[in-house]
């Protein structure tokens, strides 16, 4: 019977060892890209700058009215090229920039800015733009994981081949791809998240998943024929063939790690494939009589600095969104209609957008705390910050975080998903060693990978020299 079970150790083995190391592969390209590949933005976020308004700047009502805009989803003033502008953003069309103080529409204002912050984020005031092109959804080098959309990718005519995404409507970063990095993505993409099958999803997540378990099987009793039932497999007296013994003593070594690799990856691939799409909602339209109150709101600041304002409706009513220079938790709310000021403003905005978005029941609430950090189940992957976290007492522990400033769904998080992505930060991504460096985890898993890639090596070696077992 034992001997059987090595028979099988090796026939399934030999069945899944290629998209094993198609996946330790590719699974070395995150540190590759983390440490050797690794772009360093000359800047990572835009400084704020006090807002530019005064008695000679062009009212926006003003403004709208003479460049024939009626209705717009938002606004924010912008400052590139030693000017400020309005930045209108409207559904489903070109977002328009006009200057604050002579009140003149930019000629391709959005791509202007997206160069612009394009080369900031770089650091290249120097290398011609080969191309500018604005995505809607996501592509094959501009992934889900970047979370930005709509962004524009600016293409630069350098040698490296630099690609740079940025999000205008919220003058941010969204990631840069040089040569180098572009072939990794498509490395990991086709061996580790098998790209080739996307237009069949099920077939795709059928074949993850049983090679998966067989990837399983395999670890789990090559741990047991090796570990504990060596001498019943093959008697002392047997000659142990050289390939035979390194594949047996790598083999004990990674055979917990291909365990965890295995189940948290189809664990993960389950996951995703039942994860319900979330669907945005609508953006709001208003109207631009709605802004004919901001020279008063300016007025009402007075001296305190503001970093920026923008509009938002709440319930139904239309609100001045304002976030103040001087304390970056802080931003306040008042009525575009009384400028009345809202209490508890942004908590209250924060779960309009996570009833909206959800549409879980509001009396199930039990906190609303402000995020300013990545960390715990709110991690760098999911980019916004800072964002509003919405706890509900139910059944599955929904936390929902919210990116006020964008009115956006950062993350959707329950009781399922949180046991999903303990396995997968754990069991395959080892983040229970970042206490003692992220580099000293990325070399730790760097060697487990290799030491796998040589087990299946190994293995193919003696399959193709077939040892006859006595």
């Amino acid at each position: 019977m034992f001997k059987k079970i090595y028979q099988w150790h090796h026939r399934i083995g030999l069945l899944v060892s290629i998209p094993v190391l198609g996946w330790c592969i590719s699974g070395l390209t995150h540190p590759m890209m983390a440490h050797l590949f690794k772009i360093k933005p000359a800047q990572r976020f835009v400084v704020p700058q006090p807002v530019a308004l005064d008695t000679t700047s062009i009212a926006l009502g003003e403004a709208l009215e003479q460049h024939g805009i009626t209705s717009f989803s938002n606004f924010r003033l912008v400052h590139f090229e030693k000017e400020t502008y309005y930045q209108i953003i409207r559904e489903g069309k070109e977002t328009e920039y006009i200057n604050v103080k002579n009140n003149t529409l930019l000629n391709n204002g959005d791509q202007r800015y997206a160069e612009y912050l394009a080369r900031y984020f770089l650091g290249d005031e120097q290398h011609p733009i080969a191309s500018l092109t604005k995505l809607n959804q996501f592509t094959f080098e501009y992934k889900f994981i970047n979370r930005l959309l709509p962004v524009y990718k600016v293409s630069f005519d350098r040698s490296d081949g630099m690609d740079v995404y940025v999000e205008t409507n919220s003058s941010r970063l969204g990631t840069m791809n040089n040569r180098t990095r572009k072939i990794c993505i498509a490395i990991f993409s086709y061996l580790h998240n098998w790209n080739f099958l996307q237009g069949m999803p099920k077939l795709k997540l059928f074949l993850m998943l049983l090679f998966m378990i067989m990837a399983f099987g395999v670890a789990f009793s090559g741990l047991v024929i090796y570990g504990f039932l060596w001498k019943r497999v093959f008697p002392t007296h047997a000659v142990e063939a050289k390939n035979r013994k390194w594949h047996r003593r790598i083999g004990l070594m990674v055979a917990i790690s291909t365990l965890g690799f295995a189940f948290s990856g189809g664990y993960h691939a389950l996951a995703k494939a039942n994860t319900a799409q979330v669907i945005s909602e609508k953006a709001p339209v208003f109207s631009s009589t709605e802004v004919k109150q901001l020279p008063a709101l300016v007025r009402k600041i007075g001296d305190r600095l503001v970093k920026n304002i923008s509009i938002v409706s709440i319930d139904q009513v239309n609100y001045f969104q304002v976030d103040w220079m001087e304390k970056a938790t802080e931003t306040s709310y008042f009525k575009t209609t009384t400028l009345e000021h809202l209490g508890k403003g942004e908590e209250r905005y924060a779960i309009y957008l996570a009833n909206q978005y959800t549409q879980l029941p509001a009396k199930k609430i039990v906190s609303v705390t402000p995020i300013q950090a990545f960390g715990g189940e709110y991690g760098f992957i999911n980019k916004r910050l800072p964002v509003t976290k919405i706890q509900y007492d139910t059944k599955q522990q929904h936390s929902v975080y919210v990116e006020t400033s964008s009115g956006k769904l950062a993350a959707t998080i329950s009781a399922s998903k949180r046991l999903e992505a303990f396995s997968f930060l754990m069991l395959h991504k080892y983040h229970f060693i970042d206490p003692i460096g992220k580099t000293v985890r990325d070399i730790i898993i760097v060697i487990i990978m290799i030491g796998i890639i040589l087990v299946n090596v190994l293995g193919i070696v003696l399959w193709l020299n077939r040892p006859i077992v006595r």
